[in-house]
C-alpha cells in the first residue's frame, strides 16, 4: 500500500512588504509559525467556515495573546480565506 505523504495546500504566504524576506522578517516569522500551528485551520473548521467579525476580532485577540505578533493581520486574513476554500472543497 503506497503511503501519501499529505501536503498543506494552503500557501504559508510571507510579509506583504516588498523588501521583507522571509528569514529577516519577524512579521513573516509569526505568519509562519502560525500557519503552521494549525490554529487558523481549526477556526475554519469550528466555524464551519463561515464566521462574523467578531467572531475574527476573538482570533485575532487570541493570535496576539499567544505571542504570533508582530504580524499582518491583512495576510492572517488571506490565509483564512485559503483554508475556507480548502474546507468547502471537501
Amino acid at each position: 500500500m503506497k503511503s501519501r505523504s499529505k501536503k498543506n495546500p494552503v500557501q504559508e504566504k510571507t510579509c506583504s512588504k516588498a523588501e521583507c524576506k522571509m528569514s529577516e522578517c519577524s512579521e513573516g516569522k509569526s505568519l509562519e509559525k502560525l500557519a503552521k500551528s494549525g490554529k487558523l485551520e481549526e477556526f475554519v473548521k469550528k466555524n464551519n467556515g463561515s464566521w462574523d467579525h467578531q467572531s475574527w476580532l476573538e482570533l485575532c485577540a487570541e493570535i496576539s495573546l499567544e505571542g504570533y505578533e508582530p504580524i499582518d493581520y491583512d495576510q492572517v486574513g488571506v490565509l483564512i480565506e485559503q483554508y475556507k476554500a480548502v474546507y468547502f472543497s471537501k
